[in-house]
């Protein structure tokens, strides 16, 4: 009898599996006069976009792509009369805000309406009005607390940490602003931490402040004192004209026609093939994540995130090369960086995959240490004017945790052979000469990520140095250094690599991902399993990967500040 029900339910899940795949594969019925209600909220990753599984496994996290791609079909499909944007807490950085923002301009071109509606709960909301602020019009409930408080940074120092816990913390730098090693062995900002944190406040709130004005017909002296202001009332927001009224979109459906102009879900929508619409096809190019993290071998995930692994994304720049139909790669970049000799090892692979293929790097919201230096190599740089990149510098932290273990009874003992066997053993304090060693090692790591700069960005190793020392720069800040050719996003670099490719501006194109899907058995059990990293928040995962980097025995990183959260 048990058996019986066993393969009952196993048929029931197979009827409901094959009923949900035939829905999928589907392309919905849009209505002639329509509106696309894009429900913009939450986190969106790189990665590529969802295919059949990843829709039939849908979480709550979405793929930048899929929603640009939505965007891009919306402008040019004739049944959609306009785009409703419902815009909620946004978990995303600030360049992939600026994506979806310049997206949403491009379909402005279009002439089509584009409206949104602001349901936010918490009085934070900057990146959310800013995204709103491209829209023809923008509304907010009237129940609501109007947005735009201003942009506040946020960094956490734990050199009394391991005071409290007996541990012996080494932290050497190259240089003075490579401040994630301030983050593990101070307890608060040094004068160049302090400088360089102004510094990137002040570029990120120019820019925020004057896209904002520009976009509603303002001064960005009225922006400045508005926020000053804030939070207030709808209706006040109303009256200094950043928004054009408070309405629930129920309200705000009726008034454009209700039902002779359904809202269309964006989930439906995306089921629309972009080929249905005559986009997406030709030329192939490729574009190439480089997401989390940079650790050497496989990677994948981990309670502290997306962990970049040097052997699967070397495999996927030099498949991306090798396939003859490729003819340009978009190398998109998500990284802090990590490992030194990971970062070189990938460099190299840019530099093999590039003398078949023009490479041009969109960075997203954040390409520092590491994440810069893989990209140094590339034909183009393209960041969007908020990335965080740059930090060309070194960093290394070594514990001894003697102390500690000795406190919970565990005794060690340790016995070499050579003078610098123990330079890197936890449980032994770290001699002067071993010191002077390491930090040997760590210039040699430096000179070499400034030379492979230099000559990447085609500058004299000084004017590289100049622009180093470990600083973190915005894109705006990074192009006017030299260290980025073009400011945009996603949309930008890929135009750079149709005109690398030889291709016309207006031609299309279709994107292959890389790297390639895993095998269908190891995707589900990916799917499948409870992926703790994905629960928890950025700001939480920042502060375990600075937590557990110094464990990292023998580690010299090229490495950026664990958080520069700019909210």
């Amino acid at each position: 009898m048990r058996k019986r029900i066993k393969w009952f339910v196993l048929l029931l899940m197979i009827i409901s599996v094959v009923l949900t795949v035939r829905g999928l594969l589907k392309e919905p019925a849009v209505p002639e006069r329509a509106y696309l209600q894009l429900d913009i909220n939450g986190t969106y990753v790189e990665a590529p976009p969802q295919d059949l599984l990843g829709r039939f496994f849908a979480s709550d996290e979405h793929t930048l792509v899929d929603l640009l791609a939505n965007i891009r079909k919306a402008k040019v499909d004739k049944r959609i009369k306009g785009v409703v944007a419902r815009i909620g807490a946004l978990d995303a950085g600030w360049a992939k805000v600026e994506d979806i923002r310049d997206a949403l301009a491009d379909f402005k071109k279009s002439g089509k309406p584009l409206i949104a509606v602001l349901q936010q709960e918490v009085t934070g909301a900057n990146r959310e009005y800013y995204l709103a602020s491209v829209c023809d019009r923008i509304y907010l409930p009237p129940s609501a607390t109007a947005p735009l408080v201003g942009l506040a940074a946020h960094f956490t120092f734990l050199g009394e940490v391991w005071e409290k816990l007996d541990i012996d913390m080494t932290v050497e730098k190259v240089a003075e602003y490579k401040t994630f090693g301030d983050m593990i062995g101070y307890k608060e900002m040094t004068a160049a931490h302090r400088e360089m944190a102004n510094s990137l406040l002040d570029s990120l709130n120019d820019h925020f402040v004057s896209t904002i004005a520009q976009a509603r017909g303002l001064e960005a002296d009225d922006i400045r004192a508005l926020i000053d202001r804030c939070p207030i009332q709808p209706q006040d927001f109303v009256d200094a004209h950043l928004a054009d009224g408070a309405k629930y979109l129920e309200d705000l459906h009726d008034e454009i026609g209700g039902d002779e102009m359904p809202l269309l879900n964006a989930r439906d929508y995306a089921q629309v093939s972009a080929s249905s619409l005559k986009l997406d096809n030709g030329p192939q190019i490729a574009v190439v994540y480089a997401v989390g993290g940079i650790v050497s071998g496989e990677g994948g995930r981990s309670v502290q995130g997306e962990v970049l692994g040097s052997d699967r994304l070397i495999k996927a720049l030099s498949d991306a090369a090798e396939d003859g139909d490729i003819k340009a790669i978009v190398f998109r970049i998500d990284s802090p960086g990590g490992s030194a000799l990971a970062s070189d090892l990938i460099w190299r692979a840019t530099q093999a995959a590039q003398k078949k293929k023009p490479i041009v790097v969109s960075m997203s919201d954040v390409a520092g240490s590491g994440g810069y230096y893989i990209a140094a190599g590339a034909s183009r740089i393209v960041a969007q004017p908020t990335t965080l990149t740059g930090s060309i510098g070194v960093v290394f932290a070594r514990p001894n945790i003697k102390g500690l273990l000795n406190k919970i009874g565990v005794h060690t003992e340790t016995i070499t052979r050579g003078r610098f066997a123990a330079v890197d053993d936890l449980t032994t304090k770290l001699e002067p000469e071993g010191r002077a060693k390491l930090v040997e090692e760590m210039n040699h790591v430096y000179d070499v990520f400034v030379e492979r700069v230099a000559n990447g960005r085609k500058l004299e190793p000084e004017q590289v140095r100049d622009v180093a020392r470990g600083r973190v720069w915005t894109g705006a800040q990074a192009k006017e250094k030299g260290l980025v050719d073009t400011l945009g996003g996603f949309a930008v670099a890929l135009q750079e690599a149709k005109a690398a490719a030889g291709l016309k501006a207006d031609a299309e194109v279709e994107l292959v991902f890389y790297p390639r899907p895993e095998h269908l058995l190891e995707r589900i059990a990916k799917l499948l399993s409870v992926r703790m990293a994905t629960t928890l928040p950025p700001l939480l995962q920042n502060a375990l990967r600075t937590l557990a980097f110094p464990f990292h025995e023998g580690s010299i990183l090229t490495l950026m500040p664990e958080s520069v959260e700019i909210r």
